[in-house]
């Protein structure tokens, strides 16, 4: 038989349970659309259709234009570049989810995974 402090470690632990379950799923960061007031190195998403793709002369890097989107996609070698490249083309609608980041001067949404990039057609 369960003694009286038995059961109260058995009733804290599964509380102490369920607030980490509780506090994992209801903190995890939400990801906002990507607009002009977007801070630098805050992680935002974009959807559009592809307008252009290129890989970099040097370095192997992707770099893509979306329609309604003022801003470069930025896509490293490292983070997947040519895997993103064989997997999407021009005219695909995708949803691009990537950190803000300022280079030469100007804004661009640099991809940190292939699986930041999911085709939506």
């Amino acid at each position: 038989m369960i003694q009286k402090e038995e059961k109260i470690v058995v009733v804290l632990l599964v509380v102490a349970v369920l607030s980490l379950i509780i506090a994992y799923f209801g903190f995890v960061p939400q990801t906002n659309a990507y607009s002009p007031d977007s801070k630098i190195d805050e992680r935002v998403y974009a959807e559009g259709t592809i307008l252009s793709k290129q890989m970099t002369a040097k370095g192997d890097n992707l770099i893509l234009k979306l329609s309604n989107l003022n801003v470069n996609v930025f896509v490293p070698k490292n983070n997947g570049a040519l895997e993103v490249s064989n997997s999407i083309k021009t005219g695909d609608s995708v949803r691009i989810t990537g950190k803000v980041s300022i280079y030469r001067d100007e804004r661009e949404l640099v991809v940190e995974s292939p699986k930041d990039v999911v085709l939506l057609n």
